[in-house]
């Protein structure tokens, strides 16, 4: 449906984003935090359609479509639960952890933190104990050819790879992991790339009790 109204709402900020479809009925929200999404879409003639519990993840493209019926403005149909979207933009090989894991999985209390968690994925092992680097030996390589960024940002020591900032675990919101076929923006190394995002407030009441 060309040229119709869309709102992107995040539902545990309530922050919220409006954009419109293109002439061929195409959208793209660019830089969306991770998180769970309610889409909304409106257009004259048409009864507005929703889609909720769009989860969006660290480092993936997500695809998520939906049909407007005729009808009046009265009528809204719409989805409570999204169907698991699959990144078919890239052929790279992602595994995303969410907050939960990284907090109760007892691989992440060890030494490397919630760097572990990579060690759940296929092609990962542990360094033993050699080479230079930090974190696990991804693909047969030296922990010096991993990459390390937090919100995006470059986390990685001038000296001797590994990452100049530890996060707690805590304060994970999620861990991404990516092994192979990285697009432009990893081009720092050839080893794993470990992206971290951090935990944002939301509207409502919570901490932590130890």
């Amino acid at each position: 449906m060309p040229n119709a109204s869309l709102e992107l709402e995040n539902m545990a900020t309530g922050v919220r984003s409006t954009g419109r479809t293109g002439g061929d009925g195409t959208y793209r929200f660019n830089n969306v935090l991770v998180g769970r999404y309610r889409l909304t879409a409106t257009a004259a003639g048409f009864a507005p359609a929703a889609l909720q519990n769009i989860n969006i993840e660290l480092n993936k493209t997500a695809t998520a479509n939906l049909t407007l019926q005729v009808g009046g403005v009265q009528t809204t149909v719409s989805v409570a639960e999204s169907a698991a979207l699959i990144d078919t933009t890239t052929a790279q090989i992602a595994s995303t952890y969410e907050r939960g894991q990284a907090i109760n999985i007892p691989i992440v209390g060890r030494l490397s933190g919630i760097l572990n968690l990579s060690l759940l994925s296929a092609g990962v092992a542990s360094s033993g104990g050699y080479g230079l680097g930090e974190g696990p030996s991804v693909g047969g390589q030296r922990p010096r050819q991993n990459n390390f960024t937090i919100e995006g940002v470059d986390n990685n020591r001038k000296d001797v790879t590994g990452n100049t900032v530890e996060v707690p675990k805590e304060a994970v919101e999620q861990f991404s992991f990516l092994q192979n076929q990285f697009s432009a923006e990893f081009g720092h190394s050839t080893g794993g790339q470990f992206n971290t995002v951090v935990r944002g407030g939301a509207n409502e009441v919570h901490g932590t009790l130890y």
